[in-house]
Protein backbone atom coordinates (compact mmCIF):
# COMPACT_ATOMS: atom_id res chain seq x y z
CA UNK A 1 0.00 0.00 0.00
CA UNK A 2 2.95 2.26 1.01
CA UNK A 3 4.89 1.44 -2.72
CA UNK A 4 1.49 2.14 -4.77
CA UNK A 5 0.95 5.58 -1.97
CA UNK A 6 4.67 6.19 -3.49
CA UNK A 7 4.58 6.02 -7.15
CA UNK A 8 0.81 8.33 -7.18
CA UNK A 9 3.46 10.75 -5.26
CA UNK A 10 5.95 10.74 -7.95
CA UNK A 11 3.26 10.74 -10.68
CA UNK A 12 2.16 13.97 -9.56
CA UNK A 13 5.22 15.51 -9.01
CA UNK A 14 6.03 14.93 -12.44
CA UNK A 15 3.17 16.06 -14.29
CA UNK A 16 3.41 19.65 -12.38
CA UNK A 17 7.08 19.70 -13.13
CA UNK A 18 6.41 19.04 -16.77
CA UNK A 19 3.20 20.13 -17.43
CA UNK A 20 3.87 23.79 -19.28
CA UNK A 21 5.87 21.36 -22.31
CA UNK A 22 2.14 19.97 -22.23
CA UNK A 23 0.11 22.67 -22.27
CA UNK A 24 -2.19 23.07 -25.58
CA UNK A 25 -1.10 24.99 -28.26
CA UNK A 26 -3.89 28.46 -28.43
CA UNK A 27 -3.74 30.37 -31.85
CA UNK A 28 -2.85 30.10 -35.51
CA UNK A 29 -0.84 28.20 -38.14
CA UNK A 30 -0.26 28.00 -41.46
CA UNK A 31 1.57 25.13 -42.75
CA UNK A 32 2.54 23.58 -46.49
CA UNK A 33 4.63 20.58 -47.01
CA UNK A 34 7.07 22.50 -48.95
CA UNK A 35 8.17 25.83 -48.31
CA UNK A 36 11.28 25.70 -49.62
CA UNK A 37 11.61 25.24 -53.47
CA UNK A 38 13.92 24.71 -56.54
CA UNK A 39 12.20 25.77 -59.72
CA UNK A 40 14.12 26.05 -63.40
CA UNK A 41 11.78 28.08 -65.15
CA UNK A 42 9.89 31.19 -64.69
CA UNK A 43 6.50 29.28 -64.49
CA UNK A 44 3.92 30.36 -62.02
CA UNK A 45 4.87 28.51 -58.66
CA UNK A 46 2.14 27.01 -56.49
CA UNK A 47 1.96 26.50 -52.54
CA UNK A 48 -0.88 24.46 -51.09
CA UNK A 49 -1.67 26.35 -47.51
CA UNK A 50 -3.50 25.23 -44.75
CA UNK A 51 -4.76 27.65 -42.25
CA UNK A 52 -5.21 26.45 -38.83
CA UNK A 53 -7.27 27.81 -35.52
CA UNK A 54 -5.89 26.39 -32.63
CA UNK A 55 -8.40 27.21 -29.49
CA UNK A 56 -9.32 30.21 -30.35
CA UNK A 57 -13.18 31.89 -31.11
CA UNK A 58 -14.06 31.38 -34.76
CA UNK A 59 -12.85 34.51 -36.60
CA UNK A 60 -11.67 36.05 -39.79
CA UNK A 61 -8.12 35.82 -40.91
CA UNK A 62 -6.38 37.56 -43.34
CA UNK A 63 -3.39 37.02 -45.56
CA UNK A 64 -0.50 38.88 -47.07
CA UNK A 65 2.91 38.50 -48.13
CA UNK A 66 5.93 40.10 -47.48
CA UNK A 67 9.07 40.62 -48.88
CA UNK A 68 8.73 39.32 -52.63
CA UNK A 69 11.19 40.31 -55.17
CA UNK A 70 10.49 43.05 -56.94
CA UNK A 71 8.65 42.41 -60.37
CA UNK A 72 6.79 39.40 -58.99
CA UNK A 73 3.37 39.04 -58.63
CA UNK A 74 1.29 37.09 -56.52
CA UNK A 75 -2.49 35.88 -54.95
CA UNK A 76 -4.02 34.14 -52.72
CA UNK A 77 -7.06 31.40 -54.40
CA UNK A 78 -9.71 29.64 -52.36
CA UNK A 79 -12.70 27.78 -54.16
CA UNK A 80 -12.31 28.19 -57.55
CA UNK A 81 -11.49 32.54 -56.83
CA UNK A 82 -9.25 35.07 -55.87
CA UNK A 83 -9.44 35.66 -52.00
CA UNK A 84 -7.38 37.69 -49.37
CA UNK A 85 -8.76 35.59 -46.29
CA UNK A 86 -9.84 32.84 -44.60
CA UNK A 87 -12.56 32.29 -41.81
CA UNK A 88 -11.23 29.88 -39.31
CA UNK A 89 -13.38 27.66 -37.00
CA UNK A 90 -12.20 26.08 -33.89
CA UNK A 91 -9.80 23.13 -34.75
CA UNK A 92 -10.67 23.31 -37.95
CA UNK A 93 -8.67 23.61 -41.11
CA UNK A 94 -9.11 26.04 -43.82
CA UNK A 95 -7.05 25.47 -47.18
CA UNK A 96 -6.13 27.57 -50.18
CA UNK A 97 -3.65 28.67 -52.64
CA UNK A 98 -0.88 31.05 -52.92
CA UNK A 99 -0.02 31.48 -56.26
CA UNK A 100 3.33 33.31 -57.08
CA UNK A 101 4.89 34.77 -60.82
CA UNK A 102 8.00 35.47 -60.40
CA UNK A 103 9.84 37.79 -62.95
CA UNK A 104 12.46 36.51 -65.46
CA UNK A 105 15.45 35.61 -63.83
CA UNK A 106 19.11 35.15 -65.62
CA UNK A 107 21.19 33.19 -63.43
CA UNK A 108 20.52 31.48 -60.43
CA UNK A 109 19.08 32.90 -57.28
CA UNK A 110 17.55 32.42 -53.89
CA UNK A 111 14.73 34.71 -52.96
CA UNK A 112 13.05 34.55 -49.46
CA UNK A 113 9.73 36.12 -48.44
CA UNK A 114 7.15 35.46 -45.85
CA UNK A 115 3.05 34.63 -45.61
CA UNK A 116 1.41 36.65 -42.74
CA UNK A 117 -1.99 35.23 -41.39
CA UNK A 118 -3.67 37.58 -38.60
CA UNK A 119 -6.88 37.16 -37.06
CA UNK A 120 -9.69 39.73 -35.48
CA UNK A 121 -8.74 38.87 -31.98
CA UNK A 122 -5.20 39.96 -32.27
CA UNK A 123 -3.80 36.72 -33.50
CA UNK A 124 -0.59 36.49 -36.02
CA UNK A 125 1.38 33.47 -37.52
CA UNK A 126 4.27 34.17 -39.91
CA UNK A 127 5.32 31.35 -42.32
CA UNK A 128 8.85 32.02 -44.23
CA UNK A 129 9.03 30.71 -47.74
CA UNK A 130 11.98 30.31 -49.90
CA UNK A 131 12.47 30.08 -53.80
CA UNK A 132 15.63 29.14 -55.63
CA UNK A 133 15.44 29.96 -59.54
CA UNK A 134 17.35 28.88 -62.47
CA UNK A 135 18.43 25.97 -61.07
CA UNK A 136 18.55 23.35 -63.94
CA UNK A 137 16.88 19.94 -62.34
CA UNK A 138 18.95 16.95 -63.80
CA UNK A 139 17.51 14.60 -66.45
CA UNK A 140 17.10 10.93 -64.74
CA UNK A 141 15.89 7.61 -66.58
CA UNK A 142 15.58 4.29 -65.16
CA UNK A 143 14.93 0.85 -67.20
CA UNK A 144 14.01 -2.54 -65.42
CA UNK A 145 12.35 -5.86 -66.28
CA UNK A 146 10.76 -8.88 -64.41
CA UNK A 147 12.36 -11.44 -66.40
CA UNK A 148 16.20 -11.49 -66.48
CA UNK A 149 16.40 -14.52 -68.71
CA UNK A 150 14.44 -15.12 -71.28
CA UNK A 151 14.42 -18.72 -72.64
CA UNK A 152 13.55 -20.21 -75.92
CA UNK A 153 14.49 -22.09 -78.99
CA UNK A 154 16.42 -21.00 -82.10
CA UNK A 155 13.65 -20.94 -84.22
CA UNK A 156 12.13 -17.84 -82.95
CA UNK A 157 12.42 -14.81 -81.29
CA UNK A 158 12.67 -13.65 -77.91
CA UNK A 159 9.95 -11.10 -76.90
CA UNK A 160 10.30 -9.50 -73.56
CA UNK A 161 8.96 -6.28 -71.52
CA UNK A 162 10.81 -3.56 -70.15
CA UNK A 163 9.65 -0.73 -68.21
CA UNK A 164 10.98 3.09 -69.00
CA UNK A 165 10.56 5.56 -66.31
CA UNK A 166 11.38 9.35 -66.99
CA UNK A 167 12.67 10.59 -62.86
CA UNK A 168 13.08 13.79 -64.56
CA UNK A 169 11.31 17.52 -63.92
CA UNK A 170 10.25 17.93 -67.46
CA UNK A 171 8.94 16.17 -70.74
CA UNK A 172 11.93 14.12 -72.21
CA UNK A 173 12.94 12.97 -75.87
CA UNK A 174 14.64 9.42 -75.18
CA UNK A 175 15.98 7.17 -78.00
CA UNK A 176 15.93 3.25 -77.38
CA UNK A 177 19.31 1.01 -78.36
CA UNK A 178 19.74 -2.80 -78.16
CA UNK A 179 23.60 -3.99 -77.43
CA UNK A 180 22.93 -7.79 -78.82
CA UNK A 181 25.45 -10.28 -79.98
CA UNK A 182 27.13 -10.38 -83.51
CA UNK A 183 23.93 -11.48 -86.13
CA UNK A 184 21.26 -10.95 -84.07
CA UNK A 185 18.65 -8.16 -84.06
CA UNK A 186 16.52 -6.44 -82.15
CA UNK A 187 13.24 -3.89 -82.19
CA UNK A 188 10.88 -1.95 -80.01
CA UNK A 189 7.31 -1.55 -79.78
CA UNK A 190 4.79 -0.26 -77.33
CA UNK A 191 3.45 -2.69 -75.38
CA UNK A 192 0.04 -2.81 -77.43
CA UNK A 193 1.37 -1.27 -80.50
CA UNK A 194 2.40 -2.68 -84.01
CA UNK A 195 4.57 -0.36 -84.86
CA UNK A 196 8.41 -0.10 -84.47
CA UNK A 197 9.95 2.63 -82.49
CA UNK A 198 13.30 3.91 -81.73
CA UNK A 199 12.70 6.81 -80.11
CA UNK A 200 9.92 8.21 -77.66
CA UNK A 201 8.60 11.81 -75.53
CA UNK A 202 7.54 10.65 -71.84
CA UNK A 203 6.24 13.43 -69.36
CA UNK A 204 8.14 13.85 -66.62
CA UNK A 205 7.84 11.31 -63.98
CA UNK A 206 5.76 9.09 -66.18
CA UNK A 207 6.30 5.22 -67.33
CA UNK A 208 5.75 3.51 -70.01
CA UNK A 209 5.93 -0.62 -71.01
CA UNK A 210 8.28 -1.32 -74.09
CA UNK A 211 7.98 -4.80 -75.61
CA UNK A 212 11.42 -5.69 -76.76
CA UNK A 213 11.86 -8.32 -79.55
CA UNK A 214 15.50 -10.09 -80.62
CA UNK A 215 15.96 -12.42 -82.96
CA UNK A 216 18.71 -14.74 -82.86
CA UNK A 217 20.65 -15.30 -86.47
CA UNK A 218 20.07 -18.82 -88.44
CA UNK A 219 22.02 -21.71 -86.94
CA UNK A 220 22.76 -19.60 -83.73
CA UNK A 221 24.40 -22.66 -81.27
CA UNK A 222 22.79 -23.74 -78.17
CA UNK A 223 24.30 -21.24 -75.16
CA UNK A 224 23.58 -18.18 -73.09
CA UNK A 225 23.78 -14.81 -74.84
CA UNK A 226 24.01 -11.06 -72.55
CA UNK A 227 22.31 -8.41 -74.22
CA UNK A 228 21.66 -4.73 -73.11
CA UNK A 229 18.86 -3.02 -73.39
CA UNK A 230 19.63 1.21 -73.23
CA UNK A 231 17.37 3.72 -73.20
CA UNK A 232 19.60 7.43 -74.15
CA UNK A 233 18.18 10.77 -73.74
CA UNK A 234 20.37 14.37 -74.24
CA UNK A 235 21.30 14.47 -70.18
CA UNK A 236 20.58 11.22 -68.66
CA UNK A 237 20.61 7.25 -70.07
CA UNK A 238 19.44 3.83 -68.15
CA UNK A 239 20.07 0.33 -69.21
CA UNK A 240 19.16 -3.15 -68.41
CA UNK A 241 20.97 -5.93 -68.67
CA UNK A 242 18.75 -9.56 -70.15
CA UNK A 243 19.93 -12.68 -70.61
CA UNK A 244 19.16 -15.03 -73.76
CA UNK A 245 18.49 -18.62 -72.88
CA UNK A 246 18.95 -20.88 -76.41
CA UNK A 247 18.13 -23.67 -75.76
CA UNK A 248 19.47 -25.80 -78.81
CA UNK A 249 17.15 -27.33 -81.31
CA UNK A 250 18.57 -30.99 -83.41
CA UNK A 251 17.41 -31.01 -86.78
CA UNK A 252 17.65 -34.57 -88.94
CA UNK A 253 17.80 -35.21 -92.85
CA UNK A 254 18.30 -38.59 -94.22
CA UNK A 255 19.25 -39.30 -97.38
CA UNK A 256 21.46 -41.67 -99.64
CA UNK A 257 25.39 -41.14 -99.65
CA UNK A 258 26.45 -37.75 -101.45
CA UNK A 259 22.56 -37.31 -101.11
CA UNK A 260 21.66 -39.74 -104.10
CA UNK A 261 18.39 -41.21 -103.56
CA UNK A 262 17.86 -43.95 -105.87
CA UNK A 263 20.08 -47.60 -106.31
CA UNK A 264 19.60 -51.04 -108.30
CA UNK A 265 18.70 -54.40 -106.69
CA UNK A 266 18.12 -58.11 -108.08
CA UNK A 267 15.00 -59.52 -106.55
CA UNK A 268 16.36 -62.39 -103.81
CA UNK A 269 19.66 -60.69 -103.01
CA UNK A 270 20.70 -58.49 -100.64
CA UNK A 271 21.74 -54.79 -101.55
CA UNK A 272 23.70 -52.73 -98.91
CA UNK A 273 23.00 -49.30 -99.25
CA UNK A 274 25.10 -46.15 -97.42
CA UNK A 275 22.77 -43.68 -95.85
CA UNK A 276 23.77 -40.04 -94.27
CA UNK A 277 22.22 -39.52 -90.97
CA UNK A 278 22.61 -35.25 -91.09
CA UNK A 279 21.85 -32.89 -87.67
CA UNK A 280 21.85 -29.47 -89.06
CA UNK A 281 20.58 -27.97 -85.76
CA UNK A 282 21.99 -26.43 -83.18
CA UNK A 283 21.83 -29.42 -80.35
CA UNK A 284 22.40 -33.35 -80.13
CA UNK A 285 19.71 -35.73 -81.47
CA UNK A 286 19.71 -38.55 -79.01
CA UNK A 287 18.52 -42.20 -80.19
CA UNK A 288 17.81 -41.76 -83.24
CA UNK A 289 15.38 -45.08 -84.20
CA UNK A 290 15.68 -46.70 -88.41
CA UNK A 291 12.98 -47.92 -89.90
CA UNK A 292 11.04 -48.43 -92.78
CA UNK A 293 7.91 -48.98 -95.43
CA UNK A 294 8.63 -51.36 -98.14
CA UNK A 295 6.64 -52.86 -100.84
CA UNK A 296 5.15 -56.61 -99.47
CA UNK A 297 8.05 -59.54 -98.99
CA UNK A 298 10.82 -56.99 -99.36
CA UNK A 299 13.22 -56.59 -96.25
CA UNK A 300 15.31 -53.73 -94.71
CA UNK A 301 17.78 -53.79 -92.09
CA UNK A 302 20.11 -51.07 -90.50
CA UNK A 303 23.44 -51.40 -89.04
CA UNK A 304 23.65 -49.81 -86.39
CA UNK A 305 19.70 -49.35 -85.80
CA UNK A 306 20.06 -46.84 -83.38
CA UNK A 307 22.21 -44.00 -83.24
CA UNK A 308 22.61 -43.46 -79.75
CA UNK A 309 23.40 -39.68 -80.83
CA UNK A 310 24.61 -37.11 -83.30
CA UNK A 311 26.19 -34.22 -82.67
CA UNK A 312 25.06 -30.73 -83.77
CA UNK A 313 26.54 -29.93 -87.49
CA UNK A 314 27.79 -33.63 -87.66
CA UNK A 315 27.06 -36.62 -90.16
CA UNK A 316 26.63 -40.40 -89.48
CA UNK A 317 26.83 -43.04 -92.06
CA UNK A 318 24.51 -45.97 -91.66
CA UNK A 319 24.28 -49.04 -93.30
CA UNK A 320 20.94 -50.49 -95.19
CA UNK A 321 20.42 -53.50 -96.28
CA UNK A 322 17.65 -53.99 -98.80
CA UNK A 323 16.39 -57.55 -99.70
CA UNK A 324 14.12 -57.17 -102.64
CA UNK A 325 10.88 -60.09 -102.54
CA UNK A 326 11.90 -63.38 -104.83
CA UNK A 327 8.90 -63.02 -106.55
CA UNK A 328 9.40 -58.94 -107.54
CA UNK A 329 9.20 -58.47 -111.00
CA UNK A 330 11.65 -56.43 -113.39
CA UNK A 331 10.53 -52.53 -112.21
CA UNK A 332 10.88 -49.75 -110.40
CA UNK A 333 9.80 -50.15 -106.56
CA UNK A 334 9.43 -46.74 -104.04
CA UNK A 335 10.85 -47.55 -100.06
CA UNK A 336 10.22 -45.07 -97.28
CA UNK A 337 13.08 -44.51 -95.05
CA UNK A 338 12.08 -43.18 -91.51
CA UNK A 339 14.74 -41.62 -88.96
CA UNK A 340 12.85 -41.03 -85.21
CA UNK A 341 14.78 -39.04 -82.66
CA UNK A 342 13.73 -38.58 -79.17
CA UNK A 343 14.38 -34.65 -79.14
CA UNK A 344 14.43 -33.82 -83.29
CA UNK A 345 11.45 -35.85 -83.52
CA UNK A 346 10.48 -37.83 -87.25
CA UNK A 347 12.33 -37.36 -90.62
CA UNK A 348 11.44 -39.65 -94.16
CA UNK A 349 12.97 -40.00 -97.40
CA UNK A 350 11.96 -41.70 -100.69
CA UNK A 351 14.21 -43.91 -102.04
CA UNK A 352 13.86 -45.59 -105.61
CA UNK A 353 14.95 -49.01 -106.38
CA UNK A 354 15.10 -50.50 -109.95
CA UNK A 355 14.51 -54.52 -109.27
CA UNK A 356 16.21 -56.45 -111.87
CA UNK A 357 15.41 -60.32 -112.47
CA UNK A 358 18.58 -62.61 -111.35
CA UNK A 359 20.26 -63.79 -114.62
CA UNK A 360 20.44 -67.83 -113.45
CA UNK A 361 16.28 -67.65 -113.86
CA UNK A 362 17.24 -66.05 -117.71
CA UNK A 363 20.03 -69.45 -117.95
CA UNK A 364 17.35 -72.03 -116.58
CA UNK A 365 14.73 -70.32 -118.68
CA UNK A 366 16.96 -70.54 -122.01
CA UNK A 367 17.74 -74.27 -121.04
CA UNK A 368 14.16 -75.26 -120.97
CA UNK A 369 13.14 -73.74 -124.05
CA UNK A 370 16.04 -75.33 -125.63
CA UNK A 371 14.81 -78.69 -123.86
CA UNK A 372 11.36 -78.05 -125.32
CA UNK A 373 13.06 -77.38 -128.45
CA UNK A 374 14.87 -80.50 -128.98
CA UNK A 375 11.89 -83.04 -127.14
CA UNK A 376 9.48 -81.27 -130.11
CA UNK A 377 12.05 -82.10 -132.84
CA UNK A 378 12.55 -85.55 -131.87
CA UNK A 379 8.94 -85.86 -131.34
CA UNK A 380 8.13 -85.02 -135.37
CA UNK A 381 10.93 -87.47 -136.42
CA UNK A 382 9.88 -90.08 -134.65
CA UNK A 383 6.34 -90.23 -134.80
CA UNK A 384 6.20 -87.87 -137.91
CA UNK A 385 7.35 -90.94 -140.10
CA UNK A 386 4.41 -93.44 -139.12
Amino acid sequence: MKRNIRLVGLLVVFLVAFSPLFAAYEGLSVATSYPSLNVSSTDMITFDLKVKSYNLAPQRVDLSLSGLPNGWDYQFVGGGGLVNAVFAEPESTASVQLWVIPSKVSKEATYNFTINAKGEDGASFSLPLTVTMGKQLPQRLALSTELPTIKGDPSSPFSFQVTLRNNSASDTLIDLYADVPQGFSASFKEQYGSSNLNTLSLGAGLSRSIQVTVTPPEGVSEGTYPITVQAKSSGAQASVPVTLDVQGQAKLSLSGKDGLLSSSAVAGKEKVLDLELKNSGSATAKKVELSSYTPSNWTVSYNPSVVEEIPAGQTVVVKATVKPSTEALTGDYSLTLKANSANAGNVSTQYRITVQTSSLWGIVSIVIIAAAAVLLVFAVKKFGRR
